[in-house]
């Protein structure tokens, strides 16, 4: 997904691990692929592994019901993000007149990981997280010398009251600009209007952009006592606007080397800049898409094929508009070594 490997905690030395236990329960989709992704209803579920190569396997009833069975007992970083995502369409926050959501989950004892929103505002230029419930994780922030809610970090801003819910405000720099809150009651089932979180942050000059381009729930997955399993037992999320407008998920595809099979994925690696780098995002038919990137790269087709590379990091971004006029966006990250 589209900035996971962005999410807030620092990564360390990884150990990876092998999942040894399957779930009694009946599922519809399963996948212990380090990124696959499960589209239904306009959510996206991704198992998001990007802080190790195995050790997860995520298994789901459907994209709001769903269990992560994780086995990292050496993590010293955050090794997977297993989450639901839906795309607002990079709207300005002014043009939302709520963005409502409720959960419902259930955690393992003993193991280190935080259950989370993640949202973001276009280009992937803030991330604003919602930590729920945690556990020996701890958020980005400018100094460390504080122990607050029994994490280390001190916040900006202490006992902000949003709704009715209290919380504890953070805010550091992981390559962009992270602001975090952590409730000082924690929870595991509840509901929280995100909107009213955004304005927060934007009123206290802490967003560098203030459009609302994606919202994802799931676990930041650190550590666990053998094998445990972390579950959603229930999740939505509705926006409310002028417009009504409804934007369309994006699911993301890379094909390297024009290869015949294509990768749920959207960042990559390889180590030359000849390499050929294909990239088609779906939907595959109605509405219109447009690209950005580097170096004023723009295009039209939904499909680019052999994309311009540089060394280092390749950003390219694709806009989808759909028939209501919605936008929604991707970002692919192509790293040249």
């Amino acid at each position: 997904m589209v900035g996971k490997q962005f999410c807030a905690i620092a990564v360390g030395v990884l150990a990876l691990c092998a999942v040894t236990s399957v779930p009694a329960s009946a599922y519809s989709w399963s996948s212990c692929s380090q990124f696959a992704t499960y589209t239904e209803n306009g959510y996206n579920l991704y198992t998001d592994e990007w802080g190790a190569s195995s050790g997860q396997c995520v298994y789901a009833n459907s994209s709001t019901n769903w269990w992560s069975v994780a086995d990292y007992p050496n993590g010293t970083s955050v090794q997977a993000y297993p989450d639901t995502e839906i795309g607002l369409g990079n709207v300005n926050l002014s043009s939302l007149s709520s963005v409502n959501s409720s959960f419902n989950f259930s955690v393992p004892s003993g193991a280190s990981y935080d259950a989370a929103y993640d949202l973001w505002t276009n280009g992937n230029v803030d991330e604003v997280m919602v930590w729920e419930d945690w556990n020996n994780n701890g958020p980005i922030a400018t100094s460390y010398s504080c122990n607050q809610l029994g994490v280390n970090g001190c916040p900006f801003a202490t006992n902000v009251s949003i709704d009715g819910v209290t919380y504890d405000v953070f805010q550091g720099n992981y390559g962009h600009n992270v602001v975090s809150f952590l409730r000082t009651s924690k929870t595991t089932s509840g509901s929280v209007n995100l909107l009213d979180l955004m304005n927060w942050v934007a009123n206290q000059g802490k967003l560098t952009s203030k459009t609302f381009s994606t919202a994802d729930f799931g676990f930041e997955i650190t550590k666990t006592s053998g094998s445990q399993t972390f579950t959603v037992n229930s999740y939505s999320l509705s926006t409310s606007s002028g417009g009504g407008c409804t934007p369309t998920a994006i699911t993301p595809y890379i094909s390297v080397n024009n290869g015949s099979t294509w990768a749920d994925e959207n960042s990559a690696t390889v180590s030359s800049t000849s390499t050929q780098v294909d990239l088609g995002p779906q939907p595959t038919s109605g509405g219109s898409w447009s690209w950005s990137g580097p170096n004023g790269y723009k295009s039209t087709s939904r499909q680019i094929n052999d994309i311009p590379l540089k060394t280092g990091s390749n950003v390219y971004t694709a806009t989808y508009t759909n028939s209501s006029g919605c936008k929604s966006t991707k970002t692919f990250t192509i790293t040249v070594n």
